[in-house]
């Protein structure tokens, strides 16, 4: 079944336009759609974090897009999209990328008071205007900390108006606040659905060396058997930001599943 949209879900505090590469290799093959974290309600409340919640807020956001589906998720935008994948029909998708995705064996989530104390001084920190001033600081930051490339591929002026905004803070916080919740909610239903009906490809930034390497890629091995898709691949010249290192990877293995040409066998 070949998809006639890939929609992608960035990932916790980034933005569409970090996947532009992407997006321009693959224009000529396929409709893409970028989904926008910033371009969301408040979102408080746990119970708006649930998977059931956020599975529907995404196949709303992509309600007019022609169907079946190439789900691509990175980092936590991973959890949007097996979200997606249990809940909705399975006709509605061909298949799923996903990128550096958020996974965890088990989560503690913390207790609801210490929940709202965080988030009221974290909400307080936004208000004041100090977030919008270190957004487009802390994206350089993050940048260099976690690509091999070191150097961003947005323009300066695009990341200043991405990450100079308010609804880039709050849309931030709430799914930083959202997180936990969300992951809970996909952990059950990987145990309680078992593996998904459609082919899934996991993309792994593996640069790096020790015990911290070794942990993410024993994470992702593990998410990959939980979701019955191949082992994944390891890219050793790609830090978490994908995205910047390795666009090309991405849109490999995107073009893999529209032409049915990965054939890898699966975990069992």
């Amino acid at each position: 079944m070949r998809a006639r949209t890939v929609v992608v879900v960035p990932g916790l505090g980034s933005t569409p336009g970090e996947w532009d590469a992407v997006v321009d290799a693959l224009r000529t093959d396929v409709a893409v759609v970028v989904v926008d974290p910033a371009d969301a309600p408040r979102l408080r409340s746990r119970d708006d974090w649930t998977a059931e919640a956020v599975a529907a807020r995404l196949a709303a956001r992509v309600a007019a897009a022609a169907r079946p589906l190439l789900l691509v998720g990175h980092s936590s935008g991973g959890l949007h999209v097996q979200a997606l994948l249990y809940a909705d029909d399975p006709r509605d998708c061909a298949g799923a990328v996903l990128v550096d995705a958020s996974h965890e064996e088990s989560v503690r989530l913390s207790p609801a008071l210490l929940s709202d104390v965080g988030r009221a001084v974290a909400e307080l920190v936004v208000a004041t205007g100090i977030a919008t001033l270190a957004g487009p600081w802390l994206r350089a930051l993050g940048v260099w900390a976690t690509s091999v490339r070191r150097r961003d591929r947005m323009a300066p002026a695009a990341v200043r108006a991405v990450y100079a905004s308010r609804a880039w803070a709050a849309s931030t916080l709430d799914a930083w606040f959202g997180h936990g919740p969300l992951q809970a909610g996909v952990l059950a239903w990987q145990r309680e659905r078992g593996v998904p009906g459609v082919p899934v490809r996991l993309l792994v930034g593996a640069a790096g060396t020790g015990r911290g390497r070794a942990g993410w890629v024993a994470l992702q091995r593990d998410l990959a058997r939980r979701l019955g898709a191949p082992e994944p691949r390891l890219l050793d010249d790609a830090g978490h930001l994908v995205t910047l290192d390795r666009p090309d990877a991405i849109a490999d293995a995107v073009r893999g599943l529209l032409l049915g040409v990965d054939e890898a066998p699966a975990h069992r």
